[in-house]
């Protein structure tokens, strides 16, 4: 997932760098407010696609003695970054244009060059946007792409997806304005075209910065994937049931669980017994019976930390981003012997 997130985020970076020359140079001839929020739009995504990239790099160092749990929420770090330019650079500069186009109208010019530029900005914008719902649908599974969007672990993916669409619809707006205010003369359309490219760009950047500070702050992790690990847990032989659970996202794909687990002393008890079974032990004095139950106790234990062994090893089989499964025994009364019969 991290690699089909990276190759398209390098797709929409190459995009943009080439659209941002081809823009600023399409509005140094046309001196058009729209066209140039659209080659602010290109340059602030070219800077936080940068961004993004350089967090899922970040995200994939290994776990060190700093960090026992890896690096992966720098990937929701740089994504937050990257919010925060969407809506300093491609939001505020752009609104401020076209208000200053509003306040003070520029002379527009007509130019082929202009056109041409925002035909290949639409090609390249839309080929990198299906790109990026590509990626989406071999990731979303049964999710709508809308709730994807809204709930998805990834922020990289689900910038470049916002980005890339609000880029298609402004280079309609933008051609839009344009074409409105060459038609007609007056200028006040090219400039809301670009106020309107820069709300979009704002509505954008809000939504991401909110997704990302959820991200930072540690939320939950996939509910069916903690309810799954409930049932393997709970499906051993050595566990009654599981009293409590709590789980928090470390990166996009890794996670940790915690469950306070009620173990089956009957069972761990029977286990020990078997290791146990051909000592001899002597029960009549109080020494004896001393030095059996620590024995007993160091048996139980270690059948103890074996289940929790076992269960950590079968359960990252079927998560691999599970960064860690902390168990901790109840700490119950033990029930009462089970009544015998004769």
């Amino acid at each position: 997932m991290a690699g089909s997130s990276k190759g398209a985020v390098l797709a929409a970076i190459v995009g943009n760098t080439a659209l941002t020359a081809a823009k600023f140079g399409a509005f140094a001839i046309t001196g058009s407010g729209s066209m140039f929020s659209e080659a602010i739009h290109s340059l602030a995504d070219t800077g936080n696609q940068a961004l993004l990239f350089f967090g899922i790099r970040q995200s994939e160092r290994p776990a060190d003695h700093l960090f026992p749990y890896g690096y992966g929420g720098e990937r929701f770090l740089y994504a937050l970054l990257s919010a925060i330019g969407i809506f300093v650079l491609g939001c505020g500069f752009t609104v401020y244009h076209g208000v200053h186009n509003l306040l003070d109208p520029p002379t527009l010019e007509f130019s082929w060059w202009s056109v041409g530029v925002l035909a290949v900005a639409l090609v390249v914008e839309g080929t990198v946007l299906s790109l990026a719902v590509r990626t989406i649908a071999a990731q979303k599974g049964e999710r709508s792409l809308v709730e994807f969007v809204r709930t998805t672990n990834d922020p990289t993916i689900a910038a470049v997806l916002l980005e890339d669409s609000v880029a298609c619809l402004g280079v309609l707006v933008a051609a839009a304005g344009m074409g409105l205010s060459l038609w007609t003369g007056n200028p006040v359309y090219d400039a809301l075209g670009a106020i309107a490219i820069g709300g979009m760009l704002g509505l954008v950047a809000v939504f991401l910065g909110m997704r990302n500070r959820t991200l930072l702050l540690g939320p939950t992790a996939d509910p069916a994937d903690v309810e799954a690990i409930v049932r393997l847990v709970e499906a051993h032989p050595a566990v009654r049931r599981v009293r409590q659970v709590k789980s928090r996202l470390l990166g996009s794909h890794r996670f940790r669980v915690y469950v306070d687990v009620e173990y089956d002393g009957d069972e761990l008890g029977r286990r020990a017994h078997a290791k146990m079974a051909d000592d001899a032990w002597d029960c009549e004095t109080d020494a004896g019976r001393r030095r059996l139950a620590e024995t007993l106790g160091r048996y139980v234990c270690a059948e103890m930390a074996a289940v929790n062994d076992a269960l950590e090893a079968d359960i990252r089989k079927r998560f691999p981003g599970l960064a860690a499964l902390e168990t901790e025994a109840d700490g119950s009364p033990p029930l009462e012997p089970a009544a015998t019969n004769g």
